[in-house]
């Protein structure tokens, strides 16, 4: 047993001596590995993004301005980020086929867009600032239908129309909404910030909403309602009738009309409004009143 003991103390010993060997190879060989991909990746060429150049405007660019080269430079811009219906140099801009006008303001050093000037030879016209399938009608306001001059060309605004139905009622309806101003009188500089007190405002309308605008001026008188900046959305519209002033302009909340409530009327001084459902929609009417027996 004694023998036994001491072979194998110096066995192990070689077999623990290998193992540490086996060992540190394996690290060693890991270390170096990682050192060499290090190495490579530090070695290998950095991809960087391909420049080429933008038109930008040299100075500021209002509505009507001629584009020139003495308007315009070429800067820096990555290749795979130019905005759509840039021009990569002032010669590809200026082709020679005729004078371009800007129909859109553009600040200094904003890019040069297709949609913010006109083609060559082309007018800069309100005709083609309009967007596809829209019309331009123009409708007489004063100091106060244009909200003091504060509608500026690129606001939004509803309409209303306010009728006298007789020396006792009348009644508001808005009748469009969310409808583009394209110039006040002869301006039409989107950029423009200054008030200015008008006598005209040209709107951009679908042909159903100029025939409104037509017949509203004939039998009314026409308001302008500022919208904030980004209100997009149209908003639920009642008739507002004379009869209603006494209240403080509050509504409170009232159930949904439905097809079974059948007319409903509520009455003033002279006259009735009577509400009538028909295919989930309600119409009011205005009638005199007369008293029940």
């Amino acid at each position: 047993m004694r023998l036994k003991s001491a072979l194998l103390i110096p066995v192990a010993a070689v077999l623990g001596l290998v193992a540490l060997g086996a060992g540190r190879h394996w690290v060693d060989r890991q270390v170096n590995e990682k050192m060499r991909e290090a190495d490579a990746s530090r070695r290998a060429p950095v991809q960087l993004a391909a420049f080429g150049t933008i038109v930008v405007a040299a100075a500021q660019l209002r509505f009507g301005a001629e584009i020139n080269a003495a308007a315009l430079r070429e800067i820096p811009w990555p290749q795979a980020q130019m905005p759509k219906g840039a021009f990569a140099t002032i010669k590809e801009l200026l082709d020679g086929q005729g004078k371009r006008l800007v129909i859109s303001a553009m600040d200094d050093n904003e890019p040069v867009l297709a949609v913010k000037i006109t083609g060559p030879g082309q007018r800069a016209t309100l005709a083609a600032v309009l967007e596809e399938g829209m019309k331009a009608i123009t409708v007489r306001v004063d100091d106060v239908v244009g909200v003091a001059g504060f509608v500026l060309p690129g606001d939004r605004v509803d309409v209303l129309l306010t009728r006298q139905h007789d020396k006792s009622e009348a009644f508001a309806d808005i009748i469009l909404q969310n409808l583009k101003v394209l110039a006040i009188d002869q301006l039409n500089d989107d950029r423009a910030v200054k008030a200015t007190v008008s006598r005209s405002v040209t709107l951009e309308v679908a042909t159903n909403q100029a025939q409104r605008l037509i017949v509203a001026q004939n039998v009314g008188a026409l308001t302008l309602v500022l919208r904030p900046v980004g209100q997009a959305g149209k908003e639920p519209a009642r008739r507002v009738t004379s009869a209603e002033l006494a209240g403080d302009g509050v509504q409170t909340q009232a159930r949904a009309p439905s097809d079974e409530d059948g007319p409903v009327a509520s009455v003033s001084h002279s006259s009735t409004t009577v509400g009538v459902i028909r295919k989930m929609a309600r119409q009011e009417y205005s009638v005199p009143a007369t008293r029940k027996e």
